[in-house]
């Protein structure tokens, strides 16, 4: 039975979300204005790095992030590579600066 099919893994999903908006994502502006699924948020590359110090301060693990230019323009996708946030800080560094760009990413919440 696939995941998404047990019972209480819809809770779980929806808990996960609840803990990312309201402890990793709280303060910062979500740049998805529908281009997106809602579940997921875009941030700048500044509020992504903020995102990325709450993840390691709360033990909340990225698991891949991508890059998208203007909202839809697929730019970049990484899986970790490492164990630890310094691969994320890293990428993410690469885009500060660009006005155009905003990043998402998958996460394990604890």
């Amino acid at each position: 039975m696939p995941a998404c099919d047990r019972p209480g893994s819809q809770l779980n999903l929806e808990e996960d979300h609840r803990f990312l908006r309201e402890l990793v994502f709280a303060g910062l502006k979500d740049l998805n204005t529908g281009f997106d699924s809602p579940l997921i948020g875009h941030f700048s590359p500044t509020d992504f790095l903020v995102v990325i110090d709450r993840c390691e301060l709360l033990h909340v693990r990225v698991i891949g992030i991508e890059v998208f230019a203007s909202g839809r323009d697929f730019l970049e996708a990484e899986i970790s590579p490492e164990y630890g946030y310094d691969w994320a800080r890293r990428l993410v560094q690469r885009y500060q600066g660009r006005s155009d760009v905003t990043i998402c990413a998958t996460f394990g919440v604890p």
